[in-house]
């Protein structure tokens, strides 16, 4: 079983500052493992075989199903963390953990290829099906470690 003090943690953290009050964390969902919620925005967070999903809901209840798929647990943190700090803090993601490294184009390392739903990303074992917007910016993020980007988030 996955261990979600870490993403607990930081969606604490950044929530706030997404939007929205009712600010919650739960493991009683009956399609998911565990949703990260407030009254604006909410992620429901799934294995489906083995990959790791995120449906989203927006404000306005709309739901986003596979809005992103990470091949293991350890990435999907690397992502929700580096997700939830660049939508909270809108200077991070003009700047140098979002427009600054779009701009770079997708990291030399990494393979590239299309999806149903986006793009492909792998370094290596890991791999991310995501938007071509954040595939291309998370490409430069993937090989690095959680507290790496925990790190970045806090001091850039």
């Amino acid at each position: 079983m996955a261990d979600y003090a870490r993403l607990t943690a930081n969606w604490y953290k950044w929530a706030p500052a997404i939007g929205g009050g009712g600010i919650s964390v739960t493991t009683t969902c009956e399609d998911c493992q565990i949703v990260f919620s407030s009254e604006d925005y909410s992620v429901h967070l799934r294995q489906d075989g083995s990959w790791w999903t995120l449906d989203t809901i927006n404000d306005r209840g709309q739901r986003r199903n596979a809005a992103a798929k990470l091949s293991n647990f350890e990435l999907t943190e690397k992502y929700l963390i580096w997700d939830w700090a660049t939508t909270a803090q809108p200077r991070l993601a003009s700047g140098p953990l979002g427009a600054d490294l779009a701009r770079r184009g997708y990291a030399p390392n990494v393979t590239v290829s299309n999806a149903d739903r986006g793009y492909m990303i792998c370094s290596n074992e890991d791999c991310a099906v995501l938007s071509v917007v954040n595939a291309t910016i998370f490409s430069h993020l993937m090989s690095k470690s959680v507290d790496e980007i925990e790190q970045m988030v806090v001091s850039t």
